[in-house]
């Protein structure tokens, strides 16, 4: 469902929502991981409950997409088709480095411009 705003008034949107487990090989992204979208509407409104909805299509790999960093970039793209402004996506990881090693945290950001 599409949402709008009073393009007028100047407005900051920030959405955020857990990240899931999404590789079945390595179990990354651990619990507590959490993806961010943010932007400045001009009359379109992202629906907030789409945006766990679009994170849970990537457990387990979609399509070619199997990292994080690529996640998180088609991520920040497909809000982007849907709000029509420049959107920054950025994901707070806590990951299992996949050849061993103590666990890390992780900061992915892009930026999907119109």
């Amino acid at each position: 469902m599409i949402r709008s705003c009073n393009a007028f008034v100047p407005t900051f949107v920030s959405h955020s929502t857990p990240i899931p487990q999404c590789c079945p090989v390595s179990g990354n992204p651990l619990p507590g991981s959490k993806l961010t979208v943010c932007y400045r509407p001009d009359d379109v409104v992202f629906p907030v409950e789409d945006l766990a909805s679009f994170v849970s299509e990537y457990v387990g790999g979609r399509g070619d997409v199997r990292g994080m960093e690529e996640m998180i970039q088609e991520l920040a793209t497909r809000v982007r088709d849907i709000v029509r402004v420049p959107v920054r996506a950025y994901a707070d990881l806590i990951i299992r480095p996949p050849f061993g090693g103590d666990q890390q945290t992780m900061r992915v950001s892009a930026r999907a411009l119109p």
